[in-house]
Formats: structure tokens, C-alpha cells, sequence
């Protein structure tokens, strides 16, 4: 007897709840979300990523001592190593840049001090730099499949804005 085939219709898990987070709250209906008890509107008028970011990773939002102390940590983790670049190099220029994520975090691991340590603290500086190296790892794939050579991360400029010189090149002044 043959079997007929049916597409199978994938809905997803729209509206099963399949974890509880103390990190996120989607009241998808309400058009709410929640991180850590701040309603989103309110972060984006008000928070920088940083401070986003702080208040995802340590469960509160940066005093400004705090906040000067995790822009230098990010400002301090940017680099990417030259085996990355040269490894970047090597893909086809029609690569999908989450590919490429993908394959720097894998490489990434390679060069991180923390890999092997169990935890929560090695997780959180694991954590920082990634966040501090995404950025520069997307620019870097950005130039060199539009054939310019990548450019160092500057530690003078914000989360943000360093993004921005590392994928387009030239600065302000002032």
C-alpha cells in the first residue's frame, strides 16, 4: 500500500509555554517585552546598549562607576585574532553573515582562556567577550567581501559607534 504524502503544516509552539526566565518576559498579545522587569519602550528611550546589555548579563541595571567599568571591559575585548581574519578570508564572499558568526564563535573558543572553566564567573567573561567581538567580527566580513582589509577595533569609541567605524571606515573629528 502507498503511503500519500501530506505537507505537514508547522505552526511552531505559538502560544505552549516551554520555559520559565527570569530574563525576559513576552506578553505577545499585551505587545510587551519585559527584561528583567523593564518594559522594553522605556529601555530604548532611555538605556544604551551597555546598559542593556549589563542589566541582561548581571540581573540589574549599571550605576555609573559600573557602567564606565563595562564599556573598558568590552573596549579591552573587541580584538579578534589574526588566524580569524586570515581564516575569514578564506570564505566565499557569498557566505550568510550569521554563517559566519556561527563559525567565529567556533573559532573564537580556540583562543578563549575561560573554555574549560565550569563557572558562572567564566561564563559571564565568556559572555562580555563575545559581546565585545560579534561586532567585529560582522564588520570584518563586511570589508573583506567588499575586498577592503578590516579594520582594527578603536577603544576610544563606543559599542555602537565603534560598529559603525569598523564597517564603514573614517571618523569625526571632534
Amino acid at each position: 500500500m502507498e503511503e500519500e504524502c501530506r505537507p505537514i503544516l508547522n505552526t511552531g509552539l505559538r502560544g505552549v509555554v516551554i520555559a520559565d526566565t527570569r530574563i525576559s518576559d513576552v506578553q505577545g498579545a499585551a505587545g510587551k517585552l519585559i527584561y528583567r522587569g523593564y518594559l522594553i519602550q522605556d529601555l530604548a528611550k532611555t538605556a544604551s546598549f551597555e546598559e542593556v546589555t549589563y542589566l541582561l548579563l548581571f540581573e540589574k541595571l549599571p550605576n555609573a562607576s559600573e557602567l564606565k567599568g563595562f564599556k573598558a571591559q568590552l573596549s579591552a575585548e573587541r580584538d579578534i585574532p589574526p588566524e580569524m581574519v586570515a581564516a575569514l578570508k578564506t570564505r566565499p564572499k557569498n557566505a550568510l553573515v550569521m554563517d559566519i558568526l556561527q563559525a567565529g564563535v567556533a573559532m573564537l573558543a580556540n583562543h578563549d582562556p575561560d573554555v574549560t572553566d565550569q563557572t558562572r564567573e567564566a561564563a559571564a567573561r565568556m559572555a562580555v567577550r563575545l559581546i565585545a567581538k560579534f561586532p567585529t567580527i560582522v564588520a570584518a566580513w563586511h570589508r573583506i567581501r567588499s575586498d577592503q582589509e578590516p579594520l582594527k577595533p578603536a577603544p576610544d569609541l563606543d559599542h555602537a559607534a565603534n560598529f559603525l567605524y569598523m564597517l564603514k571606515g573614517g571618523r569625526k573629528a571632534g
